[in-house]
C-alpha cells in the first residue's frame, strides 16, 4: 500500500462512524446526475490542477507524516531512552493533532464538496481570497512581496458559512468542534510542557468540560478526547473521500456527451479502481486531459483555470466558417475526434445525448 492510500491516526469506531453519518451526504447530490455537475464532482475527487512533479503534493507528505508519528506512537518504547513513554506519545500526539488542524487538503475537500452543494463550480484554490497578501512598492507599483495563509479558524468560519448556505450546518459544526485553538497555540508557539500525566499551558486556559472550568492543566485523558475526535473526524473524511474516487468505475470507459455547443466529450480515466481525472475530446481533433497520479504527479494539457478557479477548456483552432453541428467543426466537414490513447477507437457525438461505450 502506496503513502497516498494511508490513513491519518485513527480511533475508535463509533467517532469515526459518528461524524461518517454527518459527512456521508457531501458525496453524493441528485445534481450529479447531469454531466456538467459530475464533471465538477469529479474534478474535487481528483483535486484538479495544472502541472506538479512527483514529490510535490503536500497531502501526501502529510498522511506520510502522520502514519510515521502514529507508528511510533504505539512503539514499546524502551524506558533507557525515553523515561516516561507516555509523555513521548502525548507529544507525538499533539504533533499529530496540529499538522491535522494545519492540512489544506480536509478545509479544501470540505469547501469544494460543500461549493457544489450549493451550486457553484470546482476551484483549484477554493480558500485562497482568505489569504492576505502583503504588498510593497517598487518604482510606484505595488508588488505582492508574500503571502501570509489564512488560519484555520477563519477557514473554519467560510466553510460554516458554506454549509450553512448547504442545509448541512452539522459540517461546519463538527468542524469547529474539533478545532481548540488554545492547544493548538500553545504546541506551535512552544508555550507549554508534559509533566506528571498533564499537558500545562504557560498561558491562556483550557475549558475543561469534564470539570466545567477554565484551566492550565489538561489531564492526558481530557487531551485524548480532543485529539482522537481530531482523528476520527479526519479518519472519516479520507475514508469517504477514497470510498468516492473507487465508485466512480461505474463510468469506466464511458464517453458522456459533455458540451452540446462545441460538441465536447467527456472521459473519466482511472488507476485501477481509483479515479484520476478526465480527457476532453473536440471534433476538430484537440484532446484535452487533466489528471493527478496516486503518487501526487499531476497534468494538464488544454486545460486552462478561470480566475475563479474553476475548471475551463481550451478546444483548439475554431472553422473558418462553421456548420452547424460545431464552431469547431467546417461547413460541409466531418467532425473527427481524436483517438483514445492506446487504442485506434474513435468517441462521436451520439444522436441521444446519452453516455455510451466503444
Amino acid at each position: 500500500m502506496g503513502d497516498s492510500e494511508k490513513n491519518p491516526p485513527n480511533t475508535s469506531g463509533p467517532r469515526i462512524r459518528h461524524y461518517a453519518d454527518i459527512l456521508n451526504p457531501l458525496f453524493w447530490h441528485d445534481d450529479f446526475y447531469q454531466v456538467d455537475r459530475l464533471f465538477e464532482w469529479g474534478c474535487t475527487l481528483v483535486r484538479a490542477a495544472g502541472l506538479k512533479d512527483t514529490g510535490w503534493d503536500s497531502y501526501n507528505e502529510s498522511l506520510a507524516l502522520l502514519e510515521d508519528l502514529t507508528n511510533l506512537q504505539e512503539m514499546d518504547l524502551p524506558t533507557d531512552r525515553f523515561p516516561v513513554p507516555s509523555h513521548t506519545q502525548a507529544r507525538l500526539a499533539l504533533i499529530s493533532y496540529c499538522h491535522v488542524l494545519e492540512m489544506n487538503f480536509p478545509y479544501e475537500l470540505l469547501s469544494n464538496l460543500l461549493r457544489l452543494r450549493v451550486g457553484l463550480k470546482y476551484s483549484i484554490g477554493p480558500l485562497s481570497h482568505l489569504d492576505r497578501p502583503i504588498e510593497k512598492k517598487v518604482n510606484g507599483v505595488k508588488v505582492v512581496q508574500r503571502v501570509i495563509a489564512a488560519s484555520p479558524d477563519k477557514k473554519i468560519k467560510e466553510i460554516e458559512a458554506l454549509a450553512g448556505r448547504a442545509g448541512l450546518p452539522e459540517v461546519g459544526s463538527s468542524l469547529r468542534s474539533i478545532y481548540n485553538s488554545v492547544i493548538r497555540n500553545a504546541v506551535y508557539h512552544s508555550d507549554y510542557a508534559i509533566h506528571d500525566g498533564s499537558m500545562r499551558l504557560l498561558s491562556g486556559n483550557f475549558l475543561s468540560k469534564k470539570r466545567g472550568v477554565y484551566t492550565p492543566l489538561i489531564t492526558f485523558d481530557e487531551l485524548a478526547e480532543v485529539t482522537n475526535d481530531a482523528f476520527a473526524f479526519h479518519s472519516a473524511l479520507l475514508a469517504l473521500y477514497k470510498r468516492a474516487r473507487n465508485t466512480f468505475t461505474d463510468f469506466r470507459d464511458c464517453f458522456l456527451p459533455y458540451d452540446p455547443h462545441y460538441k465536447g466529450i467527456l472521459e473519466f480515466t482511472f488507476d485501477g479502481d481509483t479515479l484520476t481525472g478526465f480527457r476532453t475530446y473536440w471534433p476538430n481533433g484537440t484532446i484535452g486531459m487533466c489528471c493527478r497520479a496516486l503518487d501526487g504527479q499531476s497534468y494538464a494539457q488544454n486545460i486552462r483555470f478561470n480566475p475563479d478557479g474553476s475548471v475551463n477548456f481550451m478546444v483548439g483552432i475554431l472553422a473558418s466558417r462553421p456548420g452547424t453541428f460545431s464552431p469547431c467543426v467546417e461547413e460541409g466537414a466531418e467532425p473527427i475526434y481524436a483517438t483514445v490513447p492506446g487504442t485506434d477507437k474513435r468517441p462521436y457525438w451520439p444522436i441521444k445525448p446519452e453516455s455510451y461505450r466503444l
